[in-house]
This record gives C-alpha cells, sequence and structure tokens, in this order.
C-alpha cells in the first residue's frame, strides 16, 4: 500500500512537472537549459584556455630557468677564465727574477679569495711545477696534462674530468662520496724580455661543486614551490651534475647506469642542434616538463657547450592548470544553476500576466460573470494583448446582452403570434360550427352534438330527444323575392 501511494505521490509531481502542460514550464526550462549549456560551454572554454595558458607559462618558466642557468655558467666562468688570462699577465708571474714564495703567495691569496679554486700551479716550459697553491705539486711534471699542452698555444678551458695527480692531495667536499672533479683553465706565460717566447703555463683547477651552488642558487629559492631539478650534461651526453639530493628526486636516479640512459632524450637531441626550448618528454623515471639550454660562452670565453636541463614532473608543473580548470568549470556549473533557477523565475515572472488572463478567460468560459479579464499597464506585448482581449471579452458581453434583448423580443413576439393564432383558429373553429348569414349552429355543429349526446345517452343509459322545425313557404319566398331577401328573411 505504501509503495503505491509513493508510485501515486511521484505520477503527481510528475503530471506537475510535465513541461507539456504549462507554456510557463516549457519557457523556463527551455531557458534554464540555454543558460545552463551556455555556462558549461564558457566554462569549459575559459578552462580549457587558462589550463593552456598556465601550461605555456610553466612551459617558458623550465625554459627561462634553464636558460638562466646557463647564463650564469658562462658568466662566473668567464670571470675565472679572466682571472687566469690577467693573473699571466702579471710581472710577479712572467719575471723569473720574482722570488717563488712571492709567485706562490700571490696564487695563494687568489685560492682564499676565490673558494672555488681547488688548485692553482705556475709550471715552467718543460711543465715542472715551479709555484703551486699549498706547494702542492710543486716540482711535479705536468707536461702530459691536456691544460699544459693547450695552454702552451693559448688561454683554454678543459671540460670537467675526475681528479687524478690531486685526488689524494686534496680534501673531498663531495658528501656524498663522488669522485673529486675539476673544470681547468690554463693561459700562457710570456717571457718578460720577449713577449713572443712561452716561458711557462698558468693553470687552475675549479672544483666542480661551483656549478652545484650556480644550480642552488638559482633553484632553491624556488624548491618549495616549484619542485624543479636541473643537471648538467656535456656536449657529448654525459652527466656532470645531477639532481640535487633534496630535490625531491627518486634514489633510482643515482643508480649506475640510469643517467647515461638519457642522452637519447629529445631535448638532449635538440641542444645539439643548437636549440633552446621545452618540451613534455618520458624520462627513466616518468614523464617530466623539460627546459633545455646550452652554455655559449661569453666575450672572449669560448665556452664549452655544456647542455643545462631544468625538469619539472608533468603532474606538479600542470596540477594548477588542472585544480584552476576544474575550479572553473566548477564555478561554472554553480553559475549555470543558479543561472537557470534566476532564468526559471525571470520566466514565471514573465509569463505570470499570461497566466493570470489565461485563468480569468477560462472562468468567463465556464460560466463566472463577475470575472473579468486584468488589464496590465505598459506598452509590451503583454499590456496589448491583456487590452486586446479584454476589449474582446466585452465586446463579446455587449453582444451578449444584446442577444438576450433581442431574444426576449422575439419571445414576446412569437407570444403574442401564438396568441393571435390561437385565437384565429378558435374564430376559424367556430365559424366552421355555425352559419356565417345566421350565426346560427349548422349542420357539421348539429352532427357533431348528436354524435357526443348520443354516445353520452348509450352509456348513462339516458334518453335523448331530436326537435325538428321547419321554416314555411321560405323556398317560394326565396325564389319569388330573390336571395338577398331570402338572407333578409333568414336573419
Amino acid at each position: 500500500m505504501q509503495l503505491y501511494c509513493q508510485d501515486l505521490m511521484q505520477k503527481k509531481w510528475l503530471k506537475r512537472l510535465d513541461p507539456r502542460r504549462s507554456l510557463k514550464k516549457r519557457l523556463g526550462l527551455a531557458i534554464a537549459t540555454t543558460t545552463l549549456l551556455f555556462s558549461l560551454l564558457l566554462s569549459w572554454i575559459v578552462g580549457n584556455t587558462s589550463k593552456t595558458q598556465i601550461k605555456a607559462d610553466s612551459s617558458r618558466f623550465v625554459e627561462q630557468l634553464a636558460y638562466q642557468m646557463s647564463r650564469n655558467l658562462d658568466r662566473d666562468m668567464f670571470v675565472h677564465y679572466q682571472e687566469i688570462r690577467m693573473l699571466s699577465t702579471l710581472e710577479v708571474i712572467r719575471d723569473s727574477r720574482h722570488f717563488l714564495t712571492s709567485k706562490r703567495a700571490l696564487l695563494n691569496r687568489l685560492q682564499k679569495a676565490y673558494k672555488n679554486y681547488a688548485w692553482i700551479g705556475l709550471t715552467n716550459f718543460e711543465g715542472v711545477v715551479v709555484a703551486s697553491t699549498n706547494q702542492i705539486l710543486e716540482g711535479k711534471k705536468v707536461s702530459s696534462r691536456p691544460w699544459f699542452i693547450q695552454g702552451k698555444q693559448g688561454a683554454v678551458v678543459e671540460d670537467v674530468h675526475e681528479a687524478k695527480l690531486l685526488a689524494p692531495l686534496l680534501p673531498n667536499p663531495n658528501p656524498n662520496g663522488e669522485p673529486l672533479r675539476f673544470v681547468d683553465i690554463a693561459a700562457p706565460v710570456f717571457s718578460t724580455t720577449n713577449p713572443n717566447k712561452v716561458e711557462g703555463v698558468l693553470g687552475a683547477h675549479l672544483y666542480w661543486n661551483w656549478a652545484k651552488d650556480v644550480r642552488d642558487d638559482l633553484l632553491k629559492p624556488l624548491q618549495d614551490r616549484y619542485h624543479v631539478e636541473a643537471m648538467i650534461l656535456s656536449q657529448s651526453g654525459e652527466v656532470l651534475l645531477t639532481p640535487a639530493v633534496d630535490s625531491g628526486s627518486q634514489k633510482k636516479q643515482f643508480e649506475p647506469g640510469w643517467f647515461p640512459s638519457i642522452s637519447h632524450l629529445k631535448s638532449v637531441r635538440a641542444v645539439r642542434d643548437g636549440e633552446r626550448g621545452f618540451l613534455v618528454e618520458r624520462w627513466p623515471d616518468g614523464t617530466y616538463l623539460t627546459g633545455f639550454a646550452a652554455t655559449q660562452g661569453l666575450e672572449d670565453y669560448p665556452g664549452l657547450g655544456w647542455i643545462v636541463l631544468v625538469r619539472q614532473s608533468t603532474e606538479e608543473a600542470f596540477i594548477k592548470a588542472s585544480v584552476l580548470q576544474q575550479q572553473i568549470i566548477l564555478w561554472g556549473i554553480t553559475l549555470g544553476i543558479a543561472s537557470s533557477a534566476l532564468a526559471w523565475w525571470i520566466a514565471e515572472q514573465f509569463l505570470n500576466p499570461v497566466l493570470a488572463i489565461a485563468i480569468a478567460a477560462h472562468r468567463i468560459r465556464r460560466g463566472d460573470t463577475n470575472i473579468h479579464i486584468p488589464v496590465f499597464s505598459g506598452k509590451d506585448e503583454i499590456a496589448k494583448l491583456s487590452e486586446a482581449i479584454s476589449g474582446l471579452f466585452t465586446n463579446l458581453e455587449q453582444q451578449k446582452r444584446l442577444l438576450q434583448i433581442f431574444n426576449l423580443e422575439l419571445e414576446q413576439k412569437i407570444e403574442e403570434r401564438t396568441l393571435a393564432l390561437q385565437q384565429a383558429n378558435e374564430e376559424l373553429q367556430r365559424l366552421t360550427m355555425v352559419d356565417g348569414l345566421t350565426g346560427v349552429a349548422n349542420r357539421r355543429c348539429f352532427d357533431l352534438h348528436l354524435t357526443q349526446e348520443w354516445q353520452r345517452a348509450v352509456r348513462e343509459q339516458l334518453p335523448l330527444s331530436l326537435i325538428l322545425m321547419n321554416v314555411d313557404y321560405f323556398k317560394r319566398y326565396n325564389d319569388y323575392y330573390g336571395h338577398p331577401a331570402g338572407d333578409g328573411c333568414l336573419q
């Protein structure tokens, strides 16, 4: 029974909500649906546009970081490159008459001023170290080292390499046990007496940790918010600097054999082709938004063509775009529903006058004469419609009253005609029963009354008498004096 009642209530509500039964519901539903769909479409377009814009901003952000890091590397290398070149031109370095202690003191001051220098040494033409910081490698022959060989030809910068001679002689600043690595800078030292004669080579080893400082100075302020990672590769694709351990990188990034496998990345190939930009690509540990750029040198510093990659996981890079898109769509749905409700209410207010006119017309049609069509003020269509329908019903009411008056007059005339006809029939009936000349009942009247009296006498067993009278000599009189005289006689 309960289910039956619920079913009836449900059908009742569905019937009330059926838009086919009400213009107000149809119009409200149409406006509400259109408004909701428009809001959803607009929010989807705005959400997608915003998402695309944020993705583009994130992409340009990692590209700019990669470019900025490459410029910072070039700038710092340029400074150290110029320092060694300038130092090689100082008289205290070039003039053999200066004591080695003076030369060593100058080198020590430079190393103390710039912590990036692991070692600075001065060699003679044969490649024997004659003065160096902290006297390390003094008296040792370095003629086979690339920086010495190239340095005799001119100022040179050698790419990152592991320490060989200095590895056991210098403390390793790498906390994770990575091998000690250097970047070499060398410049020829010319004779003070003969400017074209090379007397020796001034060489310096920069701690490669210097590049980590460049990276950290750039990325640490952004790390908590953006979680970006940066690495440096050589021109050949060898990884020179891995992401920082505390940058959120997974441990598998530091497993042996993992980093060499990234040389096939599109970003690496693009940098080798001289491009700078960004792209989304698959790494061995996931999908990342990658910005890429290469060091290009600065002024007379030629540069080493290092490849700088700055990456950010796509989830991290695009989460703001997705969240914003979802928020815009959610707000669009909310505003769409609110707008739909408002549109429904506006449609209801718009159609209430029409509904009032329809209700009044319906009651008038059912015979309620105390109802008048409402007339609304204004110059809009509803006001004109109410005036027209009200005027129509007023005209119909007037015609109805005129018709009633006409009907009353017609009924009165019909009654008069009927009475006259009845009187005429009675007179005709009377004339058929009497003689027109004498006014005495005629033979037809006699036959009718004779039949009636005979039937009554038979029915009541009463005697019936008949008296016959004759006018003597009337025919002779009528023939003698004529019919007019005969008629006068009869009268």
